[in-house]
């Protein structure tokens, strides 16, 4: 373990020489093909590594706990930082810290551990050992994760985010980059009608823009898109994003945010992965449970998860009785919140429970829900604002809080292991998941910046 955490510690201080020497990482330069050639390089590199293990102390030692538990540890310490200041496009240091070259090496070398122990569960597989049962999952879940984080990583260069105001009768063509530049693009959009419904207290329940689109390939379309329902034509998604506040109702204009994201089937296709391995190893866990139960074990489950369920259902229909912004008003919204709070409340009774008995299975099914709860967030989120991970301040405590409990099962997994201190760090995860649940709401930097914050009634 101390030699994880001195490769940990290298990195960091490797990472703050290159922030002095050469400034922050410039993401926008891996733009296609460049991004292509370094996946394929990144490819190359773990396959030599692959056949160098066994020559190569280093090599075979990244696929232990030993040297994925100290890496997760400073990667959550570092997104602890992240979610307590204000992370700005144009800042320096820890204020930016996609671009913070020991965040980028940190969260580099846990994608470099993953590829290295995926292909060892592999080859064990391949030779006929181990179990399907607990192999399949693992799988799924550890290449889902890798698959997402280097395509979402090396395809955010090629991502094209726009805004466009359209104006009732006229067509429209250019847009406003995220450089603030105006360019042109291949299609042109008219606004028809912009509607809009109220709640009592006047707050928009929903609002929505009749438009026509124009192609240069001669396509003439005539659509509506609103808030959780964008429409999609020759690669580019486009959004309600918003209209003439001042005008409210009567707006005569509309804005709209165009995304092309040609990466983003990669990244879905890791996200199911994660969410099937999730579900399998949920039940994985049940049915070893379950077959082994005795009767009074089986009573204890039953009662821990209807209990669950009740305060599940209990805090969902508290979201559901409020006023809701047209973003929450999606079907994503009772499978993301549901799924998240019943982990919440599993997690809250494996604390409470820790203290006479052994709670790792509990903890296992608690955060197959929570990685479920989690990528349902990020499935709503792009088809509700165009991105599927913003680092918002909320998503970033969510990461926090997944990765600490991913810390405390995998250093549940070591042969040799303190009782006290799977007990504190299960303490510390769950500490966590209050900042991540409602503390965000009073930290700073998520203040008029997160659009997790919502003005409900």
């Amino acid at each position: 373990m101390k030699e994880g955490f001195l490769i940990g510690g290298g990195l960091i201080v490797a990472g703050l020489m290159l922030e002095l020497s050469v400034g922050p990482v410039v993401w926008d330069a891996f733009a296609w093909p460049l991004n292509g050639l370094v996946l394929s390089g990144f490819f190359v590199m773990l396959t030599a590594m692959v056949y160098l293990r066994n020559k190569v102390y280093a090599f075979k030692w990244m696929t232990t706990y030993q040297a994925a538990i100290p890496t997760m540890v400073y990667a959550v310490a570092l997104t602890i930082i992240m979610g307590v200041t204000r992370q700005q496009v144009n800042g320096t240091w820890i204020y930016n810290m996609l671009s913070f070259w020991p965040f980028v090496l940190i969260y580099l070398y846990i994608t470099v551990i993953l590829g290295l122990t995926i292909h060892r569960r592999l080859r064990k597989i391949f030779r006929g050992e181990g179990s399907l049962k607990r192999d399949v999952p693992f799988i799924l879940n550890h290449l889902g994760l890798f698959l997402a984080l280097t395509t979402a990583t090396l395809g955010c260069a090629d991502m094209q985010r726009v805004k466009m105001i359209c104006g009732v009768g006229e067509p429209e063509w250019r847009v406003l980059t995220q450089e603030q530049t105006i360019k042109e693009m291949p299609i042109a959009i008219e606004l028809k009608k912009f509607t809009m419904e109220t709640y009592d207290n006047g707050s928009p329940k929903r609002y929505a823009s009749e438009i026509q689109i124009l192609t240069q390939s001669g396509k003439n379309i005539e659509t509506i898109v609103e808030v959780n329902k964008p429409y999609e034509i020759d690669g580019w998604k486009i959004y309600q994003y918003g209209y003439d506040t001042q005008m409210g109702a009567q707006s005569q204009i509309t804005i709209l945010e165009l995304v092309s994201d040609p990466w983003l089937p990669w990244v879905y296709a890791g996200f199911y992965m994660m969410l099937a391995g999730a579900a399998l190893m949920t039940l994985e866990v049940l049915y070893r449970r379950l077959k082994t139960a005795t009767r009074k074990a089986l009573g204890w489950y039953f009662f821990f998860g209807v209990c669950a369920s009740f305060f599940a259902y209990f805090f969902f229909d508290s979201y559901n009785t409020k006023t809701l912004v047209p973003a929450l008003q999606s079907p994503w919204f009772a499978p993301h919140v549901f799924v998240y709070i019943f982990a919440y409340c599993l997690l809250g009774i494996a604390v409470v429970i820790a203290w006479w008995k052994q709670v790792d299975d509990l903890v296992y099914v608690s955060f197959a829900f929570l990685t479920i709860g989690m990528l349902f967030g990020a499935l709503w989120a792009k088809e509700a604002w165009g991105h599927y991970w913003s680092w918002d301040p909320k998503e970033t405590w969510a990461a926090i809080t997944w990765i600490a409990y991913l810390i405390y099962i995998h250093y549940r997994r070591l042969p040799q292991q303190r009782n006290r201190l799977a007990f504190w760090m299960l303490i510390g995860s769950f500490v966590l998941l209050q900042m991540c649940w409602w503390g965000i709401n009073y930290l700073p930097s998520a203040q008029s910046s997160s659009v997790h914050v919502y003005s409900t009634d």
